[in-house]
């Protein structure tokens, strides 16, 4: 699924009850895949180097979920 038809599935489904369900599921996934490994998260990695190392990982919390932090504070 596109990033597009993702938006556009969430925005038809606004108006069901079962909605509310569904996302929190789906945020649930997101923030247990984004699980702290002592002080780093364990999904992202900080953007390669000059020699294109992947193996250093982004810290804890990760970029996405201060995003989630930030937005249910705001609700």
């Amino acid at each position: 699924m596109t990033h597009e038809e993702l938006l556009a599935k969430i925005n038809y489904n606004l108006d069901k009850e079962v909605w509310l369900y569904n996302m929190s599921e789906a945020l649930r996934a997101v923030v247990e895949l984004h699980k702290p490994i002592g002080t780093a998260c364990s999904v992202c990695k900080i953007e390669p180097d000059d020699d294109h190392d992947y193996s250093s990982r982004a810290a804890y919390p990760c970029l996405t979920i201060q995003a989630i932090e930030k937005e249910l504070k705001n609700g």
